[in-house]
């Protein structure tokens, strides 16, 4: 076995080269795996957890570096492999069958100790690992950096050789979708709820966030989210509880408390995530792609002086595309109820332009979010019973005022004169 002797300086090397293998295939898998609340959560676990939390910032980056570092260290690996393959084919001591023996355990070895052990790992804690290889792997990255522009380039034009001719797609249109709908199934009642999806996000491109919005006298509100004698009032629709900052003021985060775990009730500072502030003319597709593309689920919507005006979730805003049009709710079209021929019963809550698209008259109330707000801007006071305001050939009138709703009447203007002949 005198090979052994003269190839254990090689076989050292090949071992670092499996751990260097491993370091890297564990990292990529570890980082690439963690959600946004887990990377926004690194920037608080120390050095490490910063140095990966700026890594991420640039994953293609990140990415191509890992990549090339990989090859690189396999690509070594095996040369050495096949070095020693031929010096053991070539030992009389050894023979074919040793080298061929070695090639087998050499490449299984790669394959299990640098690539499924490492990553099996690493998805079970990634966090954990990804500080801990933050800061080598900086290092590495900044080591080949003067490389990756030449690797970029490189794929560039090896795409645009291969495959030359691809193309984006165009945008779909919305007919060509409901075209797709009504020849894509049969059954009446699965083509209902699929238009009606298909209806509500279309109307989502068309509606502001102050309509869906719940206003704040509806929202859930306290500055102290410690003391859970907060958990003990009643959950409220929306079911989240906002946090706000010292001044009271300020709504700073959100607690979605019908989703909290029972361990997580002894620490709602924990459980609460951050919000955005949007104004209330936002159009409420641009919210629901603001909140996925920070992963957060609450945003706080604010007039032109800055003043808080309500708040709405993703959870309303998914409701309102998949939900049933005839759910009760008293933010939407399902809250006009037609009680006989041009005559309806609207909650004061309901959407101003909701109203005048069901009635078929030009929206008056540029600004006003609720048809009690249109009473109140005509009155120049906070709607009261027997109040009323002209809207096209209808008059609107409040008939019934409770604690938490008011109802109104709509109903179509008679002309006196033609009465009275």
């Amino acid at each position: 076995m005198s090979w052994i002797a003269e190839a254990w300086p090689w076989l050292i090397a090949m071992g670092v080269l499996v751990l260097l293998s491993a370091l890297f295939s564990g990292s990529e898998a570890a980082l690439f795996s963690l959600n946004h609340r887990a990377r926004r959560s690194l920037g608080r676990a120390g050095i490490g957890g910063r140095i990966a939390s700026q890594l991420l910032e640039n994953p293609e980056r990140l990415l191509s570096a890992v990549l090339f570092w990989n090859l690189l260290i396999n690509m070594t690996y095996f040369a050495i492999a096949a070095i020693l393959g031929s010096r053991l084919e070539d030992d009389p001591s050894a023979g074919r069958s040793i080298a061929i023996l070695f090639t087998v355990v050499s490449l299984m070895s790669i394959i299990f100790f640098s690539e499924m052990l490492p990553k099996s790992l690493a998805v079970l804690a990634p966090a954990r690992l990804s500080v801990l290889v933050g800061a080598p792997l900086s290092l590495a990255v900044r080591v080949v950096s003067p490389l990756l522009p030449l690797v970029t380039v490189t794929n560039q034009a090896a795409s645009r050789l291969i495959w030359p001719t691809f193309k984006p797609e165009p945008e779909i249109d919305l007919a060509d979708i409901e075209r797709a709908i009504e020849l894509g199934t049969d059954d009446a009642a699965l083509l209902q709820r699929e238009r009606m999806a298909l209806r509500g996000l279309v109307e989502m491109a068309e509606t502001r966030v102050s309509e869906l919005m719940w206003p704040r006298s509806k929202l859930w509100i306290c500055n102290d989210p410690s003391d859970r004698s907060v958990l003990v009032e009643a959950v409220p629709l929306n079911g989240y509880l906002m946090v706000t900052g010292e001044d009271g003021d300020t709504i700073e985060r959100a607690i979605g408390v019908r989703m909290l775990r029972p361990s997580q009730l002894s620490d709602l500072d924990e459980a609460s995530d951050p919000v955005i502030y949007v104004p209330w003319t936002a159009l409420v597709s641009q919210v629901l792609d603001q909140l996925n593309d920070e992963d957060l689920s609450v945003a706080v919507v604010v007039n032109e002086f800055g003043e808080i005006m309500g708040a709405v979730s993703i959870d309303d805003i998914i409701r309102r595309v998949l939900a049933p049009r005839d759910e009760e709710d008293f933010f939407g079209e399902s809250a006009i109820q037609e009680i006989e021929p041009d005559r309806f019963r609207v909650s004061g809550t309901a959407s101003f332009r909701g109203l005048c698209k069901r009635l078929g008259v030009d929206n008056v109330g540029e600004g006003i979010t609720t048809v009690a707000g249109f009473i109140q801007r005509h009155n120049e006071r906070l709607p009261r019973l027997g109040d009323s305001a002209p809207l096209g050939q209808y008059r609107v009138t409040v008939i019934q005022q409770d604690a938490d709703v008011i109802w109104i009447d709509v109903v179509v203007e008679r002309d006196t004169s033609e009465d009275r002949q």
